[in-house]
């Protein structure tokens, strides 16, 4: 997406150690999964290259721990206290004295060992600074470097597992001369990973002590690989005694924590950084509603069509083998609503294996008029295996799947730390091609209070992501159900969102990710990037950091509005909506 196009942020990932050695950064390359779904504008530097392209960089940003050598140790040094700006993640490189700690050693040289690794504990935040002003509650991670402050400001702290204290420091910042450093020992690409798909699902998890969340019921789901805490991890609901969910998304917060940290750098070095925001018209999150069709009562569906109806929105009808009549399949397409997947293995006589899933999805596409199906969701958000299901939509077209997510009532909410669309990894840290948005919640009133609502919708406006709400048309006739459904939607709209459905989401991701950046240049007066956009994007919004500047875009004066995204100040501009390519000017009238 971006590469050698002369940005002033770069970012570099650092070489891994060798097979079976200890590395303190696991997944390094979805960094740019992170960064690339938020839009950003950067440089992706080869480690080769850098030395090269530093003295072009005014933000440098590197992920991991590798030994940097005399050379380009001393050239990195010397561009910072020149006002270069270095934020590393999950690595000190040799270069403790300019970030200001000192890394631990191995408690124990032993075999294996050679290198010492954070390992599991917790973000404990301290004074208030802009990187970790989104934090409230300690914020869980796996990995990083182990490190203590020697003349650093500490900006959080490290807690273990137990969330006991430490001399450990989690970030730190310190200034170089004319330049400052920004270290986050902690792992960030491989917690947003771990958390995000979780182990891989072999057996029952451990169920919640408080009894809200028996997932040990024989029968393997996604949330069985669930590796965030009941106890520490978990937030109570308001007006609801007792009941405590997953109201924070945790990993959504380690991706909001690196962003903050770029733009505080940026800001630092006066850099006007450019992105493309997440949604048209500058919307703040967007909101999906889905609907597993179990038991496929026609009656139940007809009303529920109803209640939808009167909300105005569309949604997506994951059809159950065996489906419903023409007619009704018909009025399901008709009314603008989409037709997918719910992959059955749960039902006796239903293994779950590839082929299983090949024969449903071939009934389905029939089913449906030969329109191959772009979503899936499993019954009873089934999952064996690591990334199987993933690598069986991909074989079948199938580009979104919902089936991480909440089976019992007390682990609604994030219980896979995100609220937003992503693109998972295999073993190796390949991108599988199938994007993922989980389901954190199902039918209020019958799985969890209406209470839930405004916790997520707090979490998801906060972190900007996607409001994923999951009615069954079994339960439409449910007192108080479909009142659930209409207040759902009027209050999510009250509060900025719009309902689109999983295609549409799928398919504006796919396109913001075909955009690249190209051409950026910087003057005395302003900046000015190019945009080459591949497919429509109707409502296209940019925004970058500063405020009151003026802008063009090929050309022409265009106006702006002031916004705060991530707790930062941005300026942002709609585009319009033909392809090609869009010339951003950006004028300077303000000093930031």
């Amino acid at each position: 997406m971006t590469n050698n196009l002369n940005a002033p942020l770069g970012v570099c990932v650092l070489p891994s150690p060798r097979p079976n050695a200890a590395r303190t950064v696991s997944y390094p390359h979805y960094v740019h999964e992170i960064l690339r779904h938020a839009g950003l504008c950067y440089d992706d530097v080869d480690f080769a290259d850098l030395p090269a392209r530093l003295g072009d960089l005014r933000v440098l940003v590197t992920v991991g721990d590798a030994p940097l050598g005399d050379d380009l140790r001393a050239q990195i040094t010397a561009w910072v206290e020149d006002g270069g700006r270095w934020l590393s993640v999950g690595g000190v490189n040799g270069a403790d004295d300019l970030f200001g700690v000192r890394a631990e050693a191995p408690a124990y040289g032993s075999f294996g060992g050679g290198a010492s690794t954070l390992g599991e504990g917790y973000l404990q935040t301290g004074a208030a600074h802009p990187v970790t002003g989104h934090l409230v509650d300690p914020l869980h991670y796996f990995n990083g470097i182990p490190v203590q402050a020697v003349d650093a400001q500490i900006i959080a702290a490290v807690l273990d597992a137990h969330q006991r204290s430490s001399r450990r420091v989690a970030v730190t910042e310190k200034r170089n001369g004319q330049g400052r450093t920004i270290l986050v020992a902690v792992d960030i690409p491989g917690t947003v990973v771990y958390i995000q798909q979780g182990r891989g699902v072999l057996r029952d998890g451990v169920s919640a002590p408080d009894g809200t969340a028996p997932v040990g019921d024989s029968v393997l789901k996604s949330s069985d690989g669930a590796v965030l805490d009941w106890i520490f991890d978990r937030q109570p609901v308001p007006g609801v005694p007792e009941l405590r969910i997953f109201t924070q998304p945790i990993a959504d917060q380690w991706r909001e924590l690196l962003l903050r940290a770029i733009f505080y750098l940026a800001e630092d070095a006066s850099i006007r950084l450019p992105l493309l925001w997440l949604y048209p018209h500058n919307l703040p999150a967007l909101a999906h509603l889905s609907h597993d069709t179990d038991q496929n009562d026609p009656a139940k569906a007809e009303k529920l069509l109803d209640v939808v109806a009167e909300t105005g929105i569309h949604s997506t009808w994951c059809v159950i083998l065996p489906g419903y009549a023409d007619a009704l399949i018909q009025r399901i397409r008709d009314e603008g609503h989409e037709l997918a997947m719910h992959y059955d293995a749960m039902t006796e006589g239903l293994p779950w294996n590839a082929d299983l899933f090949h024969e449903q999805w071939t009934a389905l596409t029939a089913m449906f008029d030969g329109e191959e199906p772009v979503t899936n969701k499993n019954h009873y958000l089934r999952w064996e295996g690591d990334t199987d299901i993933w690598q069986w939509c991909l074989a079948h077209g199938i580009q979104l799947d919902q089936s991480k997510g909440a089976s019992k009532t007390g682990e609604a909410g994030f219980n896979f730390g995100t609220c937003h669309l992503h693109f998972p990894v295999d073993f190796d840290g390949n991108l599988i091609d199938v994007l993922e948005l989980p389901t954190p919640t199902q039918d209020f009133i019958v799985f969890a209070p209406p209470a839930i609502l405004e916790p997520l919708l707090d979490g998801v406006l906060r972190s900007h992501g996607v409001l994923h709400l999951l009615f069954h048309p079994s339960h439409i006739l449910t007192d108080g159900v479909a009142d659930a459904i209409r207040h759902a939607v009027k209050t999510a709209q009250s509060r900025g969102l719009v309902w689109w459905t999983a295609a549409q989401l799928n398919r504006w991701e796919r396109a913001r990710r075909q955009v690249r950046w190209a051409e950026y240049t910087q003057s005395g007066h302003g900046d000015a990037v190019t945009l080459h956009v591949d497919a429509p994007l109707p409502g296209a919004t940019i925004l970058w950091l500063g405020d009151g500047d003026t802008a063009q875009v090929n050309g022409a004066d265009v106006a702006t509005q002031t916004v705060t995204r991530w707790g930062c100040t941005f300026q942002a501009v709609e585009m319009a909506e033909e392809i090609g390519d869009w010339r951003l000017e950006i004028r300077y009238k303000l000093t930031m």
